[in-house]
């Protein structure tokens, strides 16, 4: 999405949006185009935005080489506030989530929906907007799935406590 303040990105269709404006400023775009995995933002002071569509959605691949196996790593850090990392290995080509789930098991956002290569991946996961609590982050492609456990711990610095922390497994 875009703006007069530049280009907005959202990972959980639409519900929220993070402005990721890294070297554009905050500058009207009058265009928008995703190609080659680059996106594109023509502005109105007659320049363009080129960057990678991997740095702009939050996904990095991190490794080009070719794991042995699936696997989702333990974020870090863990416990976290507000922002967290999770690392991922995809030994082959395939369609790739990775969903947080609250302790309810209700879906908090999809951070990952899409056709990924073999390779080691990151994706940044920003809770700020979330309860202090447990949170479950699973990767699932068609023939794996695994589910680790995060924490995100508000700390109320004047009254020295937690924020609303919910209770989970």
């Amino acid at each position: 999405g875009t703006t007069n303040n530049g280009v907005y990105v959202s990972n959980n269709n639409g519900t929220s949006w993070t402005q990721r404006n890294e070297g554009l400023g905050n500058q009207r775009v009058n265009a928008f185009c995703i190609l080659n995995n680059y996106i594109y933002a023509g502005t109105e002071g007659n320049s363009v935005y080129r960057r990678p569509l991997g740095e702009l959605i939050g996904i990095q691949r991190i490794s080009s080489e070719i794991p042995k196996n699936f696997s989702l790593s333990q974020n870090y850090p863990n416990p976290f506030n507000p922002a967290t990392n999770i690392e991922f290995d995809i030994p082959k080509k395939s369609f790739t989530k990775v969903i947080v789930y609250d302790v309810i098991g209700k879906k908090v956002t999809v951070l990952v929906n899409e056709e990924l290569k073999a390779g080691s991946y990151k994706v940044d996961f920003d809770g700020s907007r979330l309860s202090s609590g447990v949170y479950f982050c699973k990767l699932e492609t068609e023939n794996f799935q695994e589910t680790k456990r995060m924490v995100i711990l508000k700390w109320d610095k004047y009254e020295g406590k937690l924020l609303n922390f919910k209770r989970g497994l």
